[in-house]
This record gives C-alpha cells, structure tokens and sequence, in this order.
C-alpha cells in the first residue's frame, strides 16, 4: 500500500511538473506568433515602443552599460513566482481556470511573459556598420528575447523558459514611414 500511494505521488509530481513547461513553452511559442503579427497589424509607425513609463505595450532594452533593470532581472530569476513589468502583453490563450473534460490541463494560474529587445541581429563578425553596404536593412532586424513564466497544476511547481526571436525591428521611433 505504501509503494503505491509513494508512485502516486511521484506520478503527480511529474505531471505537475509537465504542466508548467507545457503552460511556459506555450506562452514562449505564442509569444513569438505575436511578435511576428505586431508588424503586420501595425505596419506605420512604433508598434513595440522601449518602455519608459507608459502603459502601452512595450519591450524592455538593457542599459547602455548592458545590465538589465532589476525588475527584469527579477523576473528572469527569481525562484518564487514574479509577475510581468507593466507593458507586457498577456498570453492571449486561456491556461487556468478550465473545466469539463479540460479540467485535468488546468494551470494555477496564466503564464505570464517578458519580452526585450537584446539589439540588432547582424551577421557574426560584422557587427554594426556604416556605409554603402545597404544601410536600409542593418538595423531590419532585431533579437527579442522573450522569457515566459508558468505554474504548474498548483503553485508549489513554476517553470521559466527562455527564446531568442529575431524579428522586424518595432522599438524603432525614428524609422521613415513608407
């Protein structure tokens, strides 16, 4: 009796487990779809500014000294749960709360997402340049690193996943508008 109920245990433990990489895994993955529609639902102007206060969707940079602002640190870290900065956007895909037949899927609570923009994604060794070799497109795209945080079943199981994404350059104010 005690084997069986030692396996149970064991047994919910990684399906706990399983639940919170597959709830942070989504979130990456949907982040990385919303990354890439951004441009196309807003082609003119800014559509992903740096956050500098506001409460609009934004990506959060590293300082010119490349540390990152401690909140984002926090979140990318920390071993107890840490919700996102203020202008993030929420995983748009309904994890928790679930019912049914879906009940067993059911997360503690939504993931909850980081996106930042990590600098121009060129071509290794040659850095940024200037010039007559198309200066259009160096700065066409860039890395956005996307850090996604998930619970499991309960709360006592999170899991943290990280993607670096290279995508059109959004956090550009001073882009010519076609």
């Amino acid at each position: 009796m005690g084997t069986s109920i030692l396996q149970e245990k064991m047994t919910g433990g990684m399906r706990n487990q399983q639940l919170a990489m597959m709830g942070a895994e989504s979130a990456v993955r949907g982040t990385e779809a919303w990354l890439w529609h951004v441009r196309f639902n807003d082609p003119v102007g800014n559509p992903l500014p740096p956050c500098v206060g506001g409460t609009d969707t934004c990506v959060y940079r590293p300082s010119q000294t490349g540390t990152l602002l401690a909140g984002v640190q926090q979140f990318r870290s920390s071993f107890s749960w840490v919700s996102a900065l203020p202008g993030m956007p929420s995983y748009a895909h309904v994890l928790s709360g679930l019912g049914g037949d879906e009940e067993t899927a059911s997360l503690a609570r939504q993931p909850e997402v980081m996106i930042e923009d990590v600098g121009p994604n060129v071509p290794p060794k040659f850095g940024q340049q200037s010039g007559a070799i198309d200066p259009e497109s160096q700065n066409a795209y860039h890395f956005y690193r996307i850090t996604a945080r998930s619970q499991g079943g309960n709360a006592s199981v999170q899991r943290v996943v990280e993607s670096v994404y290279s995508a059109s350059n959004m956090t550009d104010a001073g882009a010519a508008t076609p």
